[in-house]
């Protein structure tokens, strides 16, 4: 596993793109989607009049399952492919309240500071600088908007297969809980609220990878 920041991305980016057409074909995949997006409706007060920005989208199976109690969502990943698979997923399922976006938030933060919730989910430990990012979440939520991250408790190693383009293996959740403090975020709140199970070795034996939800409001 590098450290390096650019070699990071690029692993990212070839591994998201040459995984996009496949992505939601994967059941524990589309599993952890529904939880997140579960989890982040019963733990944040959603409305109809709420702008929505959420980072590292992929195909957008939680911006696409929150899209109907929301009014608008912006959908951010590195990857163009993942884009594209989620413009047609959305036209499909005749969302119309859904833009994309290709571009990466470690370099290139929105000027846009009119959000009322920023989520993301699965993508800070693809992340060599998970304080900076979380930043720039805070920088552009609105004064009283919510932030809401979930990701992968922190594990050995073995969870991907490949670990190009992965920058940590998972996350302390007390770690992002200090940061959201260290911003000046309220009312956080930290819980476990999914398990991944995925075989090991020979496929004869399973292991579960907890996933945890952060969030809390901007004061």
């Amino acid at each position: 596993m590098t450290s390096d920041p650019e070699h990071i991305l690029a692993d990212n980016v070839k591994r998201f793109d040459d995984a996009a057409a496949d992505w939601e074909d994967k059941p524990q995949r589309v599993a952890l989607a529904r939880r997140v997006a579960e989890a982040i409706q019963q733990a944040i007060p959603l409305a109809g009049t709420m702008q929505v920005l959420e980072y590292g989208c992929g195909t957008g199976m939680v911006s696409r399952a929150l899209s109907p109690h929301v009014e608008k969502i912006m959908a951010v990943d590195t990857s163009p492919q993942m884009l594209e698979v989620l413009r047609r997923k959305a036209g499909e399922e005749k969302i119309g309240n859904i833009e994309t976006l290709a571009r990466d938030l470690t370099r290139q933060p929105l000027p846009d500071k009119n959000f009322d919730l920023v989520m993301s989910s699965m993508t800070l430990h693809h992340i060599p600088d998970i304080e900076a990012l979380l930043h720039r979440f805070f920088a552009t939520l609105k004064p009283g908007g919510y932030l809401a991250v979930a990701d992968l408790v922190t594990e050995d190693g073995s969870f991907h297969e490949d670990n190009s383009g992965v920058a940590h293996h998972g996350i302390n959740p007390e770690t992002v809980r200090t940061i959201l403090a260290k911003n000046g975020g309220q009312d956080i709140a930290v819980q476990e609220i999914h398990t991944i199970e995925k075989q090991q070795g020979n496929g004869a034996k399973r292991r579960g990878y907890p996933v945890f939800l952060a969030w809390c409001r901007k004061a």
